[in-house]
């Protein structure tokens, strides 16, 4: 008896349905403290704003943070590599 092949992982994620996002929206988080920023917080005058690398991907921050994620965007922007975010939470 032969075995029937398997899926491998990028195949199995690439069947797989997308996950829809509630109301549409991003799901964002600090990249200095993870903290969740709703999308209500990005309107002026707001808690949270979006921080442009030199490469121009935006990542997000709240308004305590924003010295925090300038110089970890800083960073990435010196070495080339992936931003250097803290773990989500809710």
């Amino acid at each position: 008896m032969n075995r029937q092949p398997k899926l491998t992982k990028r195949e199995r994620k690439a069947l797989a349905p997308k996950v829809p996002v509630p109301n549409g929206g991003e799901h964002i988080h600090c990249i200095a403290c993870g903290m969740h920023l709703d999308p209500q917080r990005f309107v002026p005058p707001g808690s949270a704003r979006m921080i442009r690398c030199k490469h121009g991907a935006q990542f997000a921050s709240c308004t305590d943070c924003v010295e925090i994620s300038q110089r970890l965007i800083d960073e990435h922007d010196r070495s080339g590599q992936n931003v250097q975010s803290a773990a989500a939470w809710h």
